[in-house]
């Protein structure tokens, strides 16, 4: 993938995408990231014409139009829970906690997932009855989380940026390797705590087409950063669940990345359950390697050992 940004002027960018089978998309978009104008030969013009891997050739090509705009021109064009950046914001910010604040923002969360290998941890929310995950019924769980940083003021995210919020996050993850006691201490501290979480929300899906959701209320008036889509896992103790939190959070990182037709950074070339919906892609398009599967053999791809009582 490749983009030059062409023009500029009246709330409106645009761009050429030259994308991985080399045909040229022409797009313009509004700051907002709302695409209003998309031209490109090598496909048919209406998506119920194309192929499945043609549609998938498109979508690529206006994500990392966006995500072009976002990194060189500061604009939010990105949905804020798929900006990889507030994403590595989040991990980082989760590895600061201290025990007792990340127990007080996701010790609930941990409980829920806990009490499906842990029968004896109650957790806040009964799951589904009709669930049966040993037939293939699918379930997660759903956190909204929101960082003390105004998604509409993009100089503070693109300081966090510049101050190399990434390479912290990969830091991180290269911290996963080590004793499950060792605390999580980037040297750089960015200044970013997280303000709210929400309550946990439940979807599920019992059959083709069926899902689920049960909503709940956002703590704030605005979009999360991010979004926490964890399926029930193996979660040992509290530590150890953080260790997960922060590998999923890698993991959606490389998810941002596979969206857009670009290889992730080295240090997110994770294996395991990032974006729920990038798995079910990766499960039924060949397209893709099955990035979601912790024991997958993809060259460059790695699975991080969380540490006793969290093997997959």
């Amino acid at each position: 993938m490749d983009a030059i940004i062409t023009g500029e002027g009246d709330d409106i960018v645009g761009l050429s995408v030259i994308d991985n089978n080399n045909v040229e998309h022409l797009i313009e978009m509004a700051y907002s990231g709302e695409i209003t104008a998309h031209q490109q030969d090598g496909y048919p013009d209406k998506s119920d014409e194309r192929t499945v891997d043609e549609n998938e050739s498109v979508a690529e090509a206006r994500l990392f139009a966006q995500y072009t705009v976002y990194r060189e021109r500061g604009y939010p064009t990105l949905p804020p829970h798929r900006n990889p950046d507030r994403i590595a914001a989040t991990l980082v910010a989760i590895a600061q906690l201290s025990e007792a604040e990340f127990k007080a923002l996701f010790g609930d969360y941990y409980r829920q997932h806990a009490h499906h290998q842990q029968p004896a941890i109650e957790p806040p929310i009964e799951p589904p009855a009709d669930v049966n995950m040993d037939a293939g019924d699918m379930l997660r769980y759903e956190l909204d989380v929101y960082l003390g940083v105004d998604q509409s003021l993009a100089d503070q995210l693109q300081e966090l940026v510049d101050a190399g919020v990434d390479r912290a996050a990969a830091k991180t993850l290269d911290s996963l390797a080590e004793p499950v006691d060792v605390t999580f201490d980037p040297d750089d501290e960015f200044g970013v705590e997280i303000e709210a979480v929400s309550d946990i929300r439940i979807a599920f899906q019992t059959g083709p087409g069926d899902e689920q959701v049960r909503a709940v209320d956002s703590p704030l008036d605005r979009q999360p950063d991010t979004v926490i889509e964890l399926v029930p896992l193996p979660s040992g103790s509290l530590e150890l669940f953080r260790r997960l939190l922060i590998h999923h959070l890698g993991c959606q990182i490389r998810d941002c990345y596979i969206e857009m037709g670009q290889e992730p950074p080295e240090p997110f070339r994770l294996l395991g359950h990032g974006f729920y919906d990038s798995a079910q892609r990766y499960r039924l398009l060949d397209r893709y390697d099955e990035y979601f599967d912790f024991d997958a053999d993809i060259h460059g791809y790695r699975t991080i050992d969380l540490g006793q009582g969290a093997e997959f």
